[in-house]
């Protein structure tokens, strides 16, 4: 079909796709799947005499529905060049050979089998020949289209700049190590954890929160099972629940329930003295009585609504998460801050017992107690710098009408 010196072996179909000829191949991948390679036969005096009347017409749709695949040329024939005149292959045969070795090695090295995918390695074949950076096409596939925005830039990255993203993992790691070890979260799985985690936090599959849940929900049989049991586990990280020491179980319920009712600061407090272990280790009772057993959380929580009625007896009978949420976004609007701290919801929570509620009073007495706090002086600063400027704007205009 070809002239002798073309450098290309008989296609297996010759195709007209709007007036355009095209030599397709068909190539087996390494999972055994056939897909077509489109070459653009822009040299149309290559073909032999009597060759283009083999053409089989098609359009884009049509081709579609008959290979299973998307019209895509990969390459021009006068794109090949000759990479080894005295290997008989084709150049079709020796670059895809490399291709096909290069990303095995990479799925072997970052241990993912959807490089192997049939379309990575359609879209790869087309960089290797045409040398085009195939970056912006990746997004296109449909094993990238499976993947959320963040989990495709990561496999972009590995592809375009491996140092990079394993620079990325190993500080992940490291980073995630060192949380588990402020946690004193033990076991024999503990390192195959982190990595895993890790991976799947950096790479994008799991937000950093959910990366930390997973985490807490194996090492903490209380947590794990007011969030609904085994069923919120990732089922990558079920194994987990058999290799991970439960040194964290009640500890993370029992903080969220004190400031709940009593505020940040005061479990803050409670854990320096060593009644939050106290709370915690009667959860952890609990949860070994059994499921819907709620002796010790009924005992703590009737101390906790009798501790918060006593420090904030102007809201008896209810608890701190409650009320202090439309109080603190009041102050931040007095205040003019973007975020309050622990301790200055502390001294938000003690004022606003000492005025009985009157909010017009604490709106007052807010002011003089945040006076010298360096963010409110900044405010007051350039409030007090945009009314002067309005003042000497005025003055200017003033004289100008006189002068008329």
């Amino acid at each position: 079909m070809f002239k002798e010196g073309s450098l290309l072996q008989v296609p297996d179909e010759l195709i007209v796709v709007d007036e355009q000829y095209f030599a397709v191949y068909n190539y087996t991948t390494t999972e055994g799947a056939v897909m077509p390679l489109i070459v653009s036969v822009d040299l149309p005096d290559s073909f032999i005499d009597g060759a283009i009347d083999n053409a089989v017409e098609y359009t884009i749709q049509t081709f579609a529905d008959e290979y299973g695949y998307a019209f895509l040329p990969m390459f021009n024939m006068s794109d090949l060049k000759i990479m080894d005149p005295d290997n008989p292959g084709t150049d079709i045969d020796a670059l895809l050979e490399n291709v096909e070795n290069d990303l095995e090695t990479k799925a072997k090295y970052f241990g993912k089998t959807w490089l192997l995918d049939n379309d990575v390695q359609q879209l790869f074949a087309y960089g290797a020949i045409t040398g085009e950076d195939i970056s912006p096409y990746l997004e296109s596939l449909q094993v990238f289209q499976d993947f959320n925005e963040q989990e495709r830039t990561f496999k972009e990255l590995q592809y375009t700049n491996p140092s990079a993203a394993n620079k990325a993992l190993k500080d992940g790691y490291t980073s995630l190590k060192l949380q588990a070890a402020q946690l004193d979260i033990t076991g024999s799985g503990v390192d195959s954890l982190i990595r895993d985690l890790s991976f799947d936090i950096v790479s994008g599959r799991l937000t950093t929160s959910e990366g930390m849940n997973q985490l807490l929900y194996l090492t903490d049989d209380y947590r794990l099972a007011m969030a609904g049991g085994q069923d919120v586990l990732d089922e990558k990280y079920k194994p987990y629940l058999e290799t991970i020491n439960k040194t964290q179980t009640g500890m993370g319920a029992a903080k969220n329930l004190i400031s709940e009712y009593l505020g940040a600061d005061v479990a803050r407090a409670f854990k320096e003295n060593g009644l939050l272990e106290k709370y915690a280790a009667g959860l952890r009772a609990d949860a070994q009585a059994g499921e819907g057993v709620t002796v010790n959380k009924d005992k703590m929580l009737d101390e906790l609504q009798a501790a918060h009625d006593k420090l904030f007896p102007n809201y008896e009978g209810s608890k701190h998460s409650l009320w202090s949420s439309s109080l603190y976004k009041t102050a931040q609007n007095i205040l003019g801050k973007a975020a309050l701290s622990i301790n200055d919801k502390k001294s938000i929570d003690v004022l606003s017992q000492s005025v009985g509620g009157d909010m017009t009073l604490f709106a007052g007495e807010l002011r003089k107690k945040f006076e010298n706090d360096p963010t409110v002086q900044d405010n007051t600063l350039r409030g007090m710098g945009g009314v002067f400027n309005q003042d000497i704007s005025g003055v200017f205009r003033g004289q100008g009408l006189v002068g008329r």
